[in-house]
């Protein structure tokens, strides 16, 4: 008699158990509230990726899902971030909140005023003021007639400071509309002293520089430039040619690669801003950024793997 008391009282258990997690997985479909709340548990609720894979599988409103047997990668970087566009959340982060010198990643936001101020068709006339600019990129000939496409192009693809200044020379108070497109934005991490990022003065965070990019994202001519690997370039009067070779050494190199910019001073050290799809989800998108790296492509390269690896898409 005792053991078939102990028996059905093993019974209900077992079936009370199973109701509520039938239970569970039901309503967290209706209410995706419910699974949230188990996001970010602490890893050992999750210890195995053959663990992960059965829970993102009973309910995919986890995905993406911390595989916890996949270690953190050793990233050289100052600062780094790897963010899931899709689902809106950080996967990895390092120092995301620390100003930095950001050098040529400054020309997003002096692309972005451009567009917001300036015809693409509009002619501009080439300064000394813009030739004399440090740096050699793009190679602009003082009096040389371009449009405003065309310098956006020089400018996003070789990261030419003549086109920058070329572009900014235009616009009255451009470094003020940098700074108040910022906050607009709610970069409140960013400022701008100039449009090319030579002064060490344009700080931003990778949270920041995150949000930017985001932004620009929905405007097709900037991705349609960070997709282009070379192209060339001619002056209003076909005079004067400019063969252009996208500073971002990845694209072409890898096959998740959608674009991307590039940044370097002795300041600012490497830095690069990406977007890139899964290998095994064309449809997902993940923004990698690195600030302050001795080797830019090869963090990025460890981000993108360490990423694919260490979480159930």
């Amino acid at each position: 008699m005792k053991n078939t008391i102990l028996t059905l009282i093993a019974s209900i258990i077992i079936l009370g158990i199973a109701s509520f997690l039938f239970t569970f997985d039901k309503l967290s479909q209706k209410n995706p509230s419910i699974a949230s709340q188990y996001e970010g548990q602490n890893p050992e609720r999750l210890p195995s990726s053959q663990d992960t894979f059965l829970t993102a599988s009973l309910n995919p409103n986890f995905i993406p899902i911390r595989d916890w047997s996949i270690e953190e990668p050793q990233v050289e970087a100052k600062a780094a971030g790897v963010f899931d566009m899709n689902g809106e959340k950080f996967l990895y982060t390092k120092n995301i909140n620390e100003k930095m010198p950001i050098a040529s990643l400054t020309k997003i936001m002096t692309a972005i005023i451009a567009l917001d101020n300036l015809s693409l068709d509009e002619i501009i006339t080439v300064s000394k003021r813009a030739v004399m600019t440090e740096g050699e990129n793009g190679r602009l000939v003082v009096g040389e007639k371009l449009s405003v496409e065309d310098l956006l192009y020089i400018m996003l693809i070789e990261s030419s400071n003549d086109a920058a200044v070329a572009l900014s020379g235009q616009v009255d108070n451009f470094v003020d509309l940098m700074n108040e497109k910022s906050q607009e934005l709610g970069l409140l991490n960013t400022q701008f002293s100039e449009p090319t990022g030579i002064d060490k003065l344009n700080y931003s965070t990778v949270s920041d520089l995150i949000k930017l990019f985001k932004y620009s994202y929905d405007i097709p001519l900037v991705w349609q430039i960070f997709g282009i690997k070379e192209i060339e370039i001619h002056s209003q009067n076909k005079k004067f040619v400019h063969q252009l070779e996208n500073t971002n050494q990845l694209l072409g190199e890898l096959s998740q690669m959608v674009g991307g910019k590039t940044g370097f001073t002795d300041e600012a050290g490497g830095c690069l801003l990406v977007i890139v799809k899964l290998s095994n989800d064309s449809d997902r998108n993940l923004i990698i950024a690195v600030l302050g790296a001795e080797n830019r492509e090869m963090e990025v390269k460890k981000l993108i793997e360490w990423a694919e690896k260490a979480y159930i898409w």
